[in-house]
């Protein structure tokens, strides 16, 4: 930018040219190299932040549930079982036991992937139940999805790519039992090292991720094996 001085009069007179096309140009190509580097990071971090509240809060809303439930219906332990045959049977247990004590919920039926129901919540989440394995105690493994629009590609799409690789980046994996309440996926996970859920994590079984969120205090740590 120029400043030029003339006279006139006697007095001295200043006055501003604009910016040339050049330095426009310069100037908007710099705030574009700025915002590429940076738009991903900030992207990522709000995911990151978003899944780590949406996790925690589905734990600590369920197991209130449960709490709540037992007032009413007695221990968790004296339950009726689902019925495990049915595509339906966990959901019908939930309506049973612990849909009175969530609010905002509608339940979601995608006709591709018939023996999940999911459970859609206020914030945007959603939740899938299905049993674990046919034994005489309730047990579920449950589907948690941060974000309910990743339902229909991931399971939808599920024998594509291993569940197109969505455990532990779209979706995290809970198990249910009366003994346990709602835990993350795994057995002995109060036990077993960091570095053993790191490892579960990023290769053998990536459903133990969960714990290793739950491990950190719910935060996704940048030495999270699973790319978000």
């Amino acid at each position: 930018m120029k400043s030029i001085l003339t006279s006139g009069g006697g007095r001295l007179r200043a006055f501003s040219q604009g910016f040339t096309l050049a330095e426009v140009l310069i100037t908007i190509g710099v705030i574009g190299v700025v915002a590429a580097l940076t738009l991903p990071v900030l992207i990522s971090n709000h995911r990151k932040q978003v899944i780590e509240t949406r996790l925690q809060k589905f734990y600590t809303t369920f197991n209130q549930a449960i709490l709540l439930a037992e007032n009413k219906y007695g221990e968790v332990e004296y339950w009726d079982n689902a019925d495990l045959d049915s595509p339906s049977g966990s959901i019908d247990w939930f309506n049973k036991y612990l849909a009175e004590f969530f609010t905002s919920k509608d339940i979601i039926v995608l006709p591709n992937y018939s023996y999940t129901r999911y459970i859609k919540l206020s914030d945007g989440s959603a939740f899938g139940m299905r049993f674990g394995d046919k034994s005489s105690v309730t047990n579920f493994d449950i589907y948690f999805f941060p974000n309910v629009s990743d339902i229909e590609y991931c399971m939808v799409n599920s024998s594509g790519s291993a569940s197109r690789d969505c455990c532990g980046r779209k979706y995290f994996t809970f198990r249910f039992t009366p003994q346990n309440r709602l835990k993350p996926y795994g057995n002995n996970i109060d036990t077993i090292s960091r570095e053993t859920l790191i490892n579960y994590c990023s290769s053998t079984n990536k459903n133990y991720c969960t714990a290793l969120i739950m491990r950190d205090g719910w935060k996704i740590l940048k030495s999270y094996p699973r790319r978000i």
